[in-house]
């Protein structure tokens, strides 16, 4: 069984990783082993360790061998990315936990893990990590980033919308949107999919239902999706 929190600005899954493929996406990641050392490549690199960050865009896995692994997933147009970047990264593509601080919070899951919101706050704490809202930026941007919350999917003409809603022309918006962000719109897209697509299967326990209603072409295109994203299939990831 795996445990999801979506939150606005991250995710938090508790679940097994044995076998997942070499991938990369937008998202700051935290990991924790809670049956002993993960097994991880973060880019040509491989190495064992308790705990560890993973810059956004950076080629890795993280899998553990027996046992399940804490995985948060921070946006990384958050506040919690920018501290995770400037508090533990400092430019690298990785950083490890110490073994103290994974103690503690493995100790902290397992007091608080069958009440997932406060064990989200008490483990993001401990590193220090203060959820915020979004660094504020251009209005324009700001207002791409709600609109695209508050909807339920992405559809094939969400540019379309985008550029409808703030009065720019889909170039302009683009390069205004890496500007700010530090990432491609339309990449930051495909991440919201995905989003939404985990959302709908929550909701309808069915995934050709959950891909369609997220605006994805097809159910293969979803899992195709997962698969390149997050290195293993989204059949895999609920089975876990």
């Amino acid at each position: 069984m795996t445990d999801i929190l979506f939150e606005y600005d991250h995710i938090l899954i508790r679940s097994e990783y044995r076998t997942p493929d070499i991938h990369k996406h937008l998202a700051v990641h935290m990991a924790i082993g809670l049956s002993g050392e993960l097994d991880c490549i973060v880019g040509d690199v491989s190495f064992k360790c308790n705990g560890l960050f993973i810059a956004s865009d950076v080629e890795h896995t993280i899998y553990a061998k027996t046992g399940d692994l804490l995985l948060f997933l921070l946006d990384t147009t958050s506040d919690m990315a920018k501290c995770v970047e400037e508090k533990f990264l400092h430019g690298n593509d990785h950083a490890l936990l110490d073994r103290a601080t994974v103690d503690q919070m493995k100790g902290i899951w397992a007091d608080s893990k069958d009440d997932l919101k406060d064990a989200d706050r008490r483990l993001l704490e401990v590193c220090g990590i203060d959820k915020g809202v979004r660094p504020t930026g251009d209005d324009r941007v700001q207002k791409v980033l709600s609109y695209l919350e508050s909807s339920d999917t992405i559809p094939a003409d969400i540019m379309e919308r985008l550029c409808s809603e703030v009065c720019l022309s889909e170039s302009r918006l683009s390069h205004l949107f890496k500007e700010q962000m530090g990432i491609a719109l339309g990449r930051y897209l495909v991440l919201e999919k995905m989003k939404k697509g985990y959302l709908h299967y929550c909701s309808t326990g069915n995934i050709t239902e959950a891909a369609m209603n997220a605006g994805f072409d097809s159910p293969s295109h979803f899992a195709a999706t997962c698969k390149r994203m997050f290195g293993i299939s989204f059949s895999e990831f609920i089975k876990s």
